[in-house]
């Protein structure tokens, strides 16, 4: 349904250009009928080309946007990257939203650098674009994430939630559990729901020997998300607490727009 909404709203400017071509053509048409009555017919035609010409790059962008769409809803990562640099190359618009789902293509892809680079063709950036281009920079171990990630303020439409337990992550690699923790923890509190924060809160928990508050963590997290009682990861943390083992030090992939 978003594709073919998405798709209504490329068609009906293009129709209407169209449209306004055949109108300008017949009226020029029916102006030069009146006194070079041979001329009118190719009148007609030179102006419906001369419209068409015009409308053809609109038509290809569209074309473009809307196959990039398709194909990412698919899947199909690569051909949507392709599609959306073609859409690109043709002057397609540079607008935030359409960045950040090209960025979202390659972050699928794997391709952390195409990402940041997509993003960072964005002129006026939000908190959500700056924090995705921290993302990006995380994945790329690159030095410049953690002053990135921490230029993000807290507002609203920012996926805070991802801002604190990547930053946790950074902080939890130098060494300093404790803060680590307290990040975990305020990303929680964003987005309760957001299982990387409960999984490392509750293995830094683990690594203290609070196996109490380790179970605290998860029990929690499966009272917000009964579904995901039975899910690996869960289990993993149950039998860590049950065996005073720790689990492994797991890497989430974190992707968004």
């Amino acid at each position: 349904m978003a594709i073919f909404v998405f798709t209504l709203s490329r068609l009906v400017p293009l129709l209407f250009l169209i449209s306004l071509t055949l109108v300008g053509s017949r009226y020029a048409h029916d102006l030069v009928l009146r006194t070079r009555p041979r001329l009118a017919r190719w009148v007609f035609v030179a102006v419906s080309l001369v419209g068409l010409l015009a409308s053809a790059p609109y038509a290809l962008r569209a074309g473009l946007i809307i196959g990039a769409k398709s194909a990412t809803g698919r899947g199909r990562w690569k051909a949507a990257d392709l599609l959306y640099a073609g859409y690109d190359s043709w002057n397609g618009s540079r607008s935030e939203s359409s960045l950040r789902d090209w960025a979202y293509v390659r972050m699928n892809a794997g391709d952390w650098r195409g990402a940041e680079e997509v993003l960072e063709l964005s002129g006026r950036r939000s908190p959500q674009t700056t924090m995705l281009i921290g993302l990006c920079q995380y994945y790329e171990n690159k030095p410049a994430a953690q002053t990135t990630l921490s230029s993000v303020p807290d507002v609203a439409g920012t996926q805070l939630c991802v801002r604190d337990y990547l930053l946790g992550r950074l902080t939890q690699k130098r060494g300093d559990l404790n803060h680590a923790y307290q990040l975990y923890e305020r990303s929680a509190r964003w987005e309760a729901d957001f299982f990387p924060s409960i999984y490392h809160g509750s293995r830094i928990a683990l690594m203290g020997g609070n196996a109490a508050l380790a179970t605290s963590i998860v029990d929690g997290f499966v009272r917000q998300s009964p579904t995901s009682a039975n899910d690996r990861d869960i289990q993993i943390l149950r039998t860590s607490v049950r065996t005073n083992t720790l689990p492994p030090d797991k890497e989430f992939v974190v992707v968004s727009n």
